[in-house]
C-alpha cells in the first residue's frame, strides 16, 4: 500500500547480500539503523535497517520552513546525527532489497513512510548491471540519456539545507514524522 494511490503491483524486486568482508572493505555500505520510535510517533515500529543512500520520508513544519514543502525524502546516512540513528558497523553481513513500482512511490518499512526503488542513474549503477539491465527492459525509457524520473516527494538537492533540517530537528527536540 502507498499513502498516494493505495495498492500497486511490484514490477520488480530484488536483494543484493553484503558480506562481512565487503562492509570492512567499504564502510560506505554499512546500514543505517532507526532504532524504534526515532523517526517520532513509534516510528518505525520495530528497530529497521537501511542502505546508507535509502530515503526516509521527513514531514514536519520545520521541512516546510526549509524546502517549502511539508514532505522531503531524505538519505539515511544524511539523518546519522538524530539521536537512535547511527550507522550499525556490528553487522556480519546484510542484504538490501529493493522494490520498483510503475512510478517512484512512497512504501512503508515497519511502518514508517520511506521510498520505493527511484531510477536515477546513481541508484541504477548501485543495484549493480545485471539487475540495472533487467530494470532496463521492464522500463526501456530508462535507456533514454534525457529521461527524469518524478520523484515521490521532494528530494533536496542541497547538503546544507539537509543539515540545517537535522540540526533544527536536533536543537528544537522534534519528531521528524509529524503528518504521519
Amino acid at each position: 500500500m502507498t499513502p498516494d494511490d493505495g495498492a500497486h503491483p511490484v514490477r520488480w524486486i530484488a536483494s543484493k547480500g553484503v558480506t562481512q568482508q565487503q562492509l570492512a572493505l567499504k564502510p560506505k555500505l554499512q546500514p543505517i539503523r532507526t532504532v524504534a520510535g526515532a523517526l517520532g510517533h513509534g516510528l518505525p515500529k520495530r528497530g529497521l535497517y537501511l542502505s546508507p543512500q535509502h530515503r526516509v520520508l521527513i514531514s514536519s513544519p520545520i521541512a516546510k520552513q526549509i524546502f517549502s514543502a511539508h514532505e522531503a525524502l531524505i538519505a539515511a546516512h544524511k539523518l546519522i546525527e538524530i539521536p537512535s540513528i547511527f550507522v550499525d558497523q556490528d553487522l556480519r553481513s546484510v542484504s538490501y532489497f529493493h522494490m520498483l513500482f510503475d512510478n517512484h512511490e512512497i512504501v512503508f518499512s515497519e511502518g514508517a513512510p520511506s521510498e520505493s526503488l527511484y531510477t536515477g542513474r546513481e541508484a541504477l549503477k548501485a543495484i549493480g548491471p545485471e539487475a540495472c539491465e533487467e530494470v532496463m527492459i521492464l522500463f526501456p525509457e530508462l535507456n533514454n540519456p534525457d529521461f527524469l524520473p518524478v520523484a515521490a516527494r521532494h528530494i533536496p538537492e542541497k547538503g546544507k539545507d539537509v543539515k540545517a533540517l537535522v540540526g533544527r530537528h536536533i536543537k528544537n527536540q522534534k519528531p521528524l514524522l509529524v503528518h504521519f
